[in-house]
């Protein structure tokens, strides 16, 4: 990519569209409908469907359904995945962004393989494709569907002892791992190819297996565009992760401070994509750069989620965790990469166990040793490795020209391949300097890049220049930035800091982007841009930082805007202040319209920001100011609660708790001891639910609070309902509902008259039910619809109506629940909504309808570990479809 200045990206821009619409005209006909359109202020590509490899893909596996014949059906499978030549958008895209673009269309090129294979089967062509067949069952060895095949094909071809060893090596996976057997028609072929009676043609299920679907992970930062040198290593790397290996390959990637350790790492772990199909996993370990390396629980809460496990079961231990991670990889070809690792006590849990795996680890001392890694060594690059990396970032011609003074250059950044990039970027940004110009400035102690060396590169000098540039407001903001020690940010916590208006904000981020001070780290969602501080730019910011008390005022802002964002977010999705309270702390609303006020919008801004809210978390309570620490977290529950962030919602609590305990806030301990019984609560655990909810009611009735006591008497009938005790709970609720009216929690009123309803059910009475259900239904749209508490009391009215025989009223309520629980991402709001559905069709005399909305609810709450959903799902089936 071209680094340019501002006044001339417009013109590089518009060059380059001038190029690629001459390309495209050199290589289409005239007529093609192939055209790139100017479009607002952007550039539209418009192409007919039958030109996009993906449209051609997608028709080709549809036509399937309509051959006439297994050799017309052969042949237009086998047209369709010619069209493949790997990875969906592989090779510009961010990982990220590809995984989520591509994952159904990998998942569709996956079926339509093993479609191919059905069909190649039935034709006799075992032999032809037994050998394929294993290659790709090794790849994806909880595919039944694939190994059933693979069997058939072994079998069919004089090899019915492997055809065994197949089957026992997945039976035995799914026994040591997810405690279940193969699906019945698998053992059935099994038992048939044991007694020597291979069918013509054995069907095999391509329903989901009754298996943890692993996702695949693709979690990589993006590859390094000017990467050069290095080739040595490059090798040295390449053949330790390949090497077939009993356990998992490690390589161990040292070097100093800007030797390229993460570049080559990251590199290299791209280049082996196709060796390790099965994903990529990389966490930076943060070492270094901040004082507070990761725990490997952190790491592995973000591994296991990226393999798709299920917060609910993710286990709450470290022990735990490796061994679920360890399993989860058993076999699979992945690759994994730890960034700046501090000592081995941190990279051990994160090794796994299974020689299909292989794993980076860069760091700046010598590791690796305890868990049998080899070592990779960097050291400064050689001259014409050096050489050739400032070529690709200043350009081969200048270099050449000046070859020289190009060498004298690279001398004065010491080999070191960040030193390089940085005098790269200096010369790309200014073509009318020489090297001989930039090589003369570094070459002067008092304006070169403050002494460039190997274990600190320090570019003080360079950043000086950059930073006396700025208008005030930038100069401040970046000296904001490095007093509070934040590594990224966004316009919202910009804006914040700064006191300012957003537009105002937006000004000075972008100010500091075109000084090369602050990266464009790309939106963290559709709609939040970020930015991204580099490491030697926060230290120099924080030397400049001279003014504690402006530090000080800039925090105060941030932690009412963060407070006053989030109660948007609470009380869009959950009611104005239902069942929640508040401390006094000041809140500062904010203008940015990158943060529109939908649910799903905010929603969105807690995913990208939920770092920032848990790091506000922890310097208020630093600071001593437990109300402010209490009330991030405690309003930040529910929401942690939505996506099962147990380490994130336990870590904030623990540390509000612990402010407030330090402050003797009694006020602020009951709501966080309430907040941690909904956490327990949300783990089944409760027991330990009820103990914090009986301390929260104590610490309420000291402080002289009626609605805190109100809430915790509705959630202990919430605990007695769970415990099979109606009665009791019923009683609860009638007391807990008087007090929320006289509060005005309207909200916690309708939550209550749901767990009357609920109760009502557990008790037959299904006439008080309806009363209390249609109460709650009435409250919440009066409220304004909040969308997770309408949705729950959506949901048990449908019930309700289910058993009724209502099926016809009951389907549309369901229908609305679904729609709530895919726009938030609730995936066990999603499996309720579709049992719901699934019964109701299944009434109605649509058994296909219902099975697929059944099958689609058991797939996505299929965990390593039973939930009650899952459970109440497969109950579901197996009473509906006791047959299969």
């Amino acid at each position: 990519m071209t680094t340019v200045t501002p006044s001339r990206a417009r013109a590089v821009l518009q060059s380059r569209i001038s190029e690629v619409r001459a390309t495209l005209a050199a290589v289409d006909q005239p007529d093609a409908g192939i055209r790139l359109l100017t479009s607002g202020s952007g550039y539209v590509l418009e192409a007919p469907p039958d030109r996009v490899d993906a449209h051609r893909f997608r028709d080709d596996v549809a036509a399937v359904r309509d051959a006439v014949s297994d050799e017309q059906a052969r042949a237009l499978v086998r047209s369709a995945l010619s069209l493949w030549r790997g990875p969906v958008l592989d090779g510009w895209l961010h990982p990220n962004s590809r995984a989520a673009l591509g994952q159904g269309l990998e998942e569709l090129r996956l079926t339509a393989t093993e479609e191919l294979f059905d069909i190649e089967l039935r034709l006799g062509n075992h032999l032809a494709i037994v050998d394929e067949l294993g290659e790709l069952a090794r790849a994806h060895p909880t595919r039944e569907r694939l190994v059933g095949h693979l069997m058939l094909a072994l079998a069919r071809s004089g090899r019915s002892a492997e055809a065994l060893q197949a089957f026992d090596k997945l039976r035995r996976w799914l026994r040591d791992e997810l405690g279940t057997d193969p699906s019945t028609e698998l053992q059935s072929l099994h038992v048939a190819v044991v007694r020597g009676e291979i069918p013509a043609l054995q069907a095999i299920s391509s329903e989901p297996a009754d298996t943890f679907p692993a996702a695949v992970p693709r979690t990589l930062p993006a590859d390094v565009a000017d990467f050069s040198g290095r080739s040595r290593e490059t090798a040295e790397l390449r053949g330790i992760l390949v090497r077939e290996s009993v356990s998992a390959r490690v390589a161990a990637v040292t070097g100093p401070a800007g030797a390229g350790k993460t570049a080559l790492s990251i590199h290299v772990a791209h280049a082996l994509s196709n060796e390790f199909p099965d994903g990529q996993l990389y966490a930076n370990l943060h070492g270094i750069d901040t004082g507070r390396p990761d725990q490997p629980g952190q790491v592995l809460d973000r591994f296991l989620r990226a393999l798709g496990v299920d917060g609910l079961s993710l286990p709450a231990t470290l022990d735990g965790r490796v061994d679920l991670y360890r399993g989860l990889l058993a076999d699979r070809r992945l690759i994994v990469l730890l960034d700046n690792a501090v000592d081995e006590e941190q990279i051990l849990p994160l090794i796994p166990g299974s020689g299909s795996c292989a794993v980076i680890v860069t760091s700046r001392t010598r590791l690796g040793a305890a868990v049998g890694a080899e070592t990779v060594a960097l050291e400064v690059m050689d001259s014409a490795e050096a050489i050739e990396l400032l070529a690709r970032i200043a350009g081969t011609a200048r270099v050449s020209r000046e070859a020289d003074a190009s060498q004298e250059l690279v001398r004065w950044c010491g080999h070191l391949p960040l030193a390089i990039r940085i005098a790269g970027s200096r010369l790309a940004a200014k073509p009318h300097w020489t090297m001989e110009k930039l090589s003369k400035l570094l070459s002067d102690e008092r304006s070169r890049l403050d002494r460039l060396s190997y274990g600190h590169l320090d570019v003080r000098a360079s950043i000086e220049l950059s930073y006396r540039s700025l208008s005030p407001q930038a100069q401040i903001l970046l000296r904001l930035l490095g007093g509070t020690d934040t590594v990224e940010t966004s316009i919202w916590l910009a804006s914040a800091l700064l006191g300012s208006s957003a537009a105002a904000a937006e000004e000075a981020l972008e100010e500091l982007i075109d000084a090369q001070l602050l990266d464009f780290a790309g939106p963290a969602n559709s709609n939040q841009a970020r930015y991204r501080l580099h490491d030697l730019v926060r230290l120099f910011a924080k030397e400049r930082d001279d003014r504690a008390d402006l530090v000080d005022e800039a925090k105060v802002r941030v932690y009412g805007a963060a407070l006053s964002t989030l109660d948007r977010l609470f009380n869009a999705m959950y009611g104005q202040d239902s069942l929640t309270m508040h401390s006094s702390s000041p809140r500062q609303a904010i203008d940015d319209p990158q943060i529109r006020s939908s649910p799903a919008s905010l929603m969105e801004w807690f995913d990208a920001e939920r770092p920032v809210i848990i790091r506000l978390v922890e310097w208020s309570a630093k600071e001593g100011l437990s109300g402010v620490a209490w009330d991030l977290a405690c309003t930040s529950s529910p929401l942690f609660a939505m996506h099962h962030l147990y380490d994130d919602w336990s870590h904030t609590l623990d540390i509000a708790l612990t402010a407030t305990r330090r402050s003797d806030d009694i006020r602020g301990q009951a709501a966080t001891l309430y907040r941690f019984g909904m956490l327990h609560t949300d783990r089944q655990e409760m027991d330990q639910a009820k103990d914090m909810f009986v301390q929260a009611a104590q610490l309420f009735k000291r402080a002289g609070d009626d609605h805190g006591q109100a809430v915790i008497t509705a959630y202990l009938a919430m605990i007695h309902r769970f415990q099979r005790r109606p009665e009791e709970a019923l009683l609860q609720y009638a007391t807990a509902i008087d007090g929320l009216e006289a509060a005005g929690d309207r909200g916690g009123v309708a939550f209550v008259l749901r767990g009357l309803g609920q109760a009502s059910m557990d008790l037959g009475d299904d006439v008080a039910a309806d009363t209390h259900l249609a109460r709650s239904l009435s409250i919440y749209r009066e409220i304004g619809s909040p969308p997770l508490g309408l949705a729950q009391a959506l949901f048990w009215y449908g019930m309700l109506l289910l058993r009724r025989d209502a099926h016809e009223k009951a389907e549309p309520l369901f229908a609305e629940v679904l729609a709530t629980a895919r726009t938030f991402g609730d995936r066990h709001g999603q499996a309720q909504a579709l049992r719901g559905l699934g019964i109701c069709h299944y009434r109605s005399g649509k058994r296909e309808r219902a099975h697929a909305d059944l099958t689609e609810a058991l797939h996505l709450v299929r965990q390593t570990n039973s939930s009650i959903v899952e459970a109440r799902v497969q109950q579901t089936i197996e009473e509906l479809f006791p047959n299969g």
